[in-house]
């Protein structure tokens, strides 16, 4: 009897195990410190889908146009992992900065943010 109990709690907690993907970044503020006005720079971070499914990156988009930015991926299986390469320029800007890349996915949390700061000199 006890042995059914142990098999029939084993079996329970498999089929529990969550099936869903699951985003990760390797950082969420990237953060270019002093750089220079009317520049281009090149930034990056990786995705990584720590979930059971595979993730499907739906959107991913900047908050302004000072921005440019793609996913070298946009479907991640299981414990895989792309790249989020973008460019920042500071044309007509000057001290702080703080923008922002949305990463749409198929996850619980729908949005998932990318922050990113400079100083322009």
């Amino acid at each position: 009897m006890r042995k059914l109990s142990v098999m029939a709690l084993l079996i329970l907690l498999y089929s529990c195990k969550s099936t869903k993907p699951e985003l990760k970044l390797s950082n969420y503020t990237y953060d270019f410190g002093n750089v220079k006005k009317d520049s281009i720079y090149q930034g990056k971070a990786i995705i990584k889908n720590i979930g059971n499914d595979t993730l499907i990156i739906q959107q991913i988009s900047p908050d302004c146009s000072c921005t440019n930015v793609y996913a070298t991926k946009k479907q991640i299986l299981p414990n895989d992992t792309c790249f989020i390469k973008f460019s920042y320029k500071t044309f007509h800007k000057i001290r702080k900065q703080e923008n922002f890349i949305s990463i749409i996915a198929n996850t619980d949390s729908v949005v998932h943010l990318l922050q990113i700061n400079a100083f322009v000199k």
